[in-house]
């Protein structure tokens, strides 16, 4: 798969140690650990591909990541703050939950009794329960498993159910 495929999970926040490892803040640090997949970074508007070395998540949110070019904290430091984008598989997983709700943005939503409700045009991430801001009359749909019953990255899809009220707020 071609890197410009790729969606943004996080990004990397800071060096660790001496050595070169970076930290990463993303909402599923645990899709990292395990992977032989590379990854991207968002370097000056390009999307350039990195291999893992050596991934753990070390909180609920961040993982400390070792590439395979990058064992010096000087090469480290060049990276903080760059985006971090994965291949759409390592979210496809279900029993990895959901993925960070900014990847979700300019994806289609669709209702399970209303049909197409329009695209995700911004993430209202304010308080502790993401709200999903989709289509011209900006509904607001909250980012939560009882309302997000799949999310489809290959074909750039949430599939929601929610309460009939729910949708009718704006009107």
């Amino acid at each position: 798969m071609d890197v410009q495929d790729f969606v943004e999970v996080g990004k990397i926040v800071k060096t660790h140690g001496v050595n070169g490892e970076i930290i990463v803040e993303l909402d599923n640090p645990a899709i990292l650990e395990d992977t032989t997949e590379p990854v991207a970074l968002e370097i000056e508007g390009l999307r350039v591909p990195f291999f893992i070395e050596q991934a753990k998540a070390v909180s609920a949110q961040r993982a400390r990541v070792q590439f395979d070019c990058t064992h010096t904290e000087q090469r480290a430091k060049t990276l903080v703050g760059c985006k971090f984008l994965v291949n759409p598989d390592l979210l496809d997983n279900e029993d990895e939950g959901f993925s960070s709700p900014s990847a979700l943005i300019g994806f289609t939503v669709t209702d399970s009794r209303k049909g197409q409700l329009g695209t995700i045009r911004s993430i209202d991430n304010l308080n502790i329960n993401p709200l999903m801001v989709v289509g011209d009359n900006e509904l607001l749909i909250p980012f939560h498993p009882d309302f997000v019953t799949k999310i489809d990255f290959r074909k750039k899809l949430v599939k929601v159910s929610v309460p009939e009220g729910l949708l009718n707020l704006n009107e």
